[in-house]
C-alpha cells in the first residue's frame, strides 16, 4: 500500500466495525499504523482488545463504547462512525409512523450524536 496517509499513533473508534465496510475500514486504519478500538452488538469469534460489545442504538450503549475508549485508548483522535441501515418500507418519509421514525434515528443519527457529545470534547482538548 502507499504511503498516501500515516496513522501511525492515532486512536480511532470506528463503529460497526465487525462485517462489511466497517470491517475493511477497521483493517485499512490498523494498516495505516492506527490503535483502533471498534463496536457490534456482540463480540464476533477472535474479537479480543479493541472491541467492545455494546448496542449504540441505546444511550446506555453508546456510554459504555465511550468509557471503553477513554479506558483502553486513553481518549481518541478520530471518529469514524459506520453504523447505519434502514428496515422501513418504502414509499419516503410519509409512509413512515412515529414508530418507525424513531427506530430509524435510533440507529441512523443518535449513535453518533451521543458519541460525538463524549467524545469529541476530549478531542478538542
Amino acid at each position: 500500500m502507499s504511503d498516501f496517509l500515516d496513522l501511525a499513533g492515532r486512536r480511532a473508534l470506528i463503529t460497526s466495525g465487525t462485517r462489511g465496510a466497517g470491517a475493511a475500514t477497521v483493517a485499512l486504519f490498523r494498516q495505516l499504523g492506527a490503535r483502533v478500538m471498534t463496536t457490534a452488538r456482540s463480540a464476533p469469534a477472535g474479537a479480543g482488545d479493541g472491541f467492545v460489545a455494546a448496542d449504540l442504538a441505546t444511550a446506555a450503549g453508546c456510554l459504555t463504547v465511550a468509557e471503553a475508549v477513554r479506558r483502553q485508548l486513553e481518549g481518541v483522535d478520530i471518529v469514524v462512525h459506520m453504523l447505519g441501515g434502514s428496515s422501513a418500507p418504502g414509499g419516503g418519509f410519509s409512509a413512515l409512523d412515529d414508530g418507525q421514525w424513531d427506530k430509524e434515528l435510533s440507529l441512523n443519527l443518535f449513535p453518533a450524536v451521543r458519541l460525538d457529545r463524549e467524545l469529541v470534547p476530549g478531542m478538542i482538548a
